[in-house]
């Protein structure tokens, strides 16, 4: 642990701006679609990530769950293969191709050794085109969603997380689980999950990133054999809705007897695309974001001791954004914990911040970011995002430049923003002993 924290410290101190800088190649594969690539030979492994914008936010009220369940079932059998040899097949070829969705997303993620690159599309291709969708496997898969939603509603963190869900999202998609509602699973048929596919799984709407040991003709190729079938006509189904919520500066109890409480707050958060991101991006990394480094952990945990941990963050979907942050305390010290967070966020939207802590957030934000880029993997995962985000490829050669601009005035102007006590609620779970005035749920 010494060793890896000093090999962090070097990262911090030394400014590696020219690893930082990726070169992603833009590889048109049919018509106006464009995939990102990042060449990279050093080893024979290729991963390859896919987005169809087509999450569990779809589902259609009383089969929430549709979106996942379609996922789950993609490598339990397709074409003549029945779920034990598909499976087999990718095992045999150390090929991993696995299906999730998320609230906004249909997510692929394809990882294998150069020489099974042909093979490994063709398997792709199986899945998405001549799913099975066995009835024995259907009703097994039905049987692990509805047990792992179950064990679920007795997780703290898990309900933690749904309540969180239900006051902020109120009746929008973004409320329920991506796995979908434990009363809604049985009711879904097989003809939901091959209209989802159908209907859903188009190329107007899909993404993709590449990095490993590939070059742009070869991606191109294969994206253009295996992914132009999907050009399809887009249907009468909607989109999500856009989300605004007025948020009233509540706190809300669930009452649990429990150790210790969770403590979660929310408020108005800020879009990818809004010229001040990353503006909010620092101020977030100082205020909670930076871990041991942040001030909400220096009141709270080092100055006070009153929790292990406490933290924030800034969330994004595809129709809403919310900045959001969170501790542990014990039952006795919820108020105080509550106080202090509104107090913090109040000083940074009065006051700002200092101009060390700014240098040493940039230093920091742009310095540890080459950590993020190790692995063929984790480089595919940051491309499909940053193009999902609507960026060009240069982001990664302008994003040093974003971080470095942020002036001590354009903190305050966001904070100003986004910490406004008036727009902020929070969520308890557990059992304080020194809370008023709170909305029990």
């Amino acid at each position: 642990m010494k060793k890896f924290f000093i090999i962090l410290l070097f990262f911090v101190l030394h400014n590696f701006s020219d690893l930082n800088a990726l070169d992603v190649k833009e590889v048109n594969y049919y018509k106006d679609k464009k995939a990102w690539l990042v060449n990279d030979n050093n080893l024979p492994v290729v991963a390859i990530k896919f987005a169809f914008k087509a999450g569990s936010g779809l589902d259609s009220k009383g089969k929430k769950g549709t979106a996942n369940l379609t996922a789950s079932l993609l490598d339990e059998g397709a074409g003549d293969y029945s779920a034990k040899e598909f499976k087999k097949i990718l095992a045999d070829n150390s090929i991993t191709l696995n299906f999730s969705v998320s609230h906004d997303n249909f997510y692929i993620n394809l990882y294998t050794l150069k020489e099974n690159l042909d093979l490994s599309f063709q398997l792709l291709d199986l899945a998405l085109t001549k799913p099975i969708f066995k009835l024995e496997e259907i009703n097994r898969i039905k049987n692990n969603i509805k047990l792992a939603l179950e064990q679920s509603y007795k997780d703290p963190d898990e309900i933690t997380s749904r309540l969180f869900r239900e006051i902020l999202f109120n009746d929008h998609p973004y409320k329920y689980d991506p796995l979908g509602v434990i009363e809604d699973i049985d009711k879904i048929e097989k003809e939901d999950l091959e209209f989802f596919l159908k209907t859903n799984l188009r190329l107007d709407n899909l993404y993709v990133a590449a990095s490993g040991n590939i070059d742009q003709y070869e991606l191109k190729k294969y994206l253009n054999k295996y992914l132009k079938k999907f050009e399809k006509k887009k249907t009468t189904t909607s989109d999500i809705p856009m989300y605004k919520k007025k948020i009233e500066p509540k706190i809300y109890l669930h009452k649990k007897d429990l150790k210790q409480s969770s403590i979660i707050f929310a408020g108005e958060g800020i879009s990818k695309n809004d010229p001040y991101f990353y503006s909010a991006y620092v101020m977030n990394y100082i205020l909670g974001g930076g871990g041991f480094f942040s001030k909400l952990t220096t009141e709270i945990r080092e100055k006070r001791g009153l929790v292990y941990s406490v933290y924030s963050y800034l969330y994004r979907y595809d129709k809403y954004n919310f900045f959001s942050g969170g501790a542990d305390t014990s039952n006795e010290n919820v108020d105080k914990v509550i106080k202090i967070i509104k107090e913090e966020l109040m000083k940074v939207k009065k006051r700002g911040v200092t101009k060390k802590e700014l240098k040493n957030a940039k230093n920091y934000l742009i310095n540890s970011y080459v950590l993020r880029l190790d692995s063929n993997k984790k480089v595919a995962s940051i491309l499909l995002n940053t193009q999902m985000d609507g960026f060009n490829t240069d982001f990664f050669e302008k994003r040093n430049d974003y971080i470095n601009s942020v002036s001590l005035e354009d903190i305050k102007k966001v904070a100003s923003r986004i910490l406004d006590e008036n727009q902020i609620f929070f969520l308890v779970i557990g059992n304080p002993t020194d809370l008023k005035n709170v909305n029990k749920i």
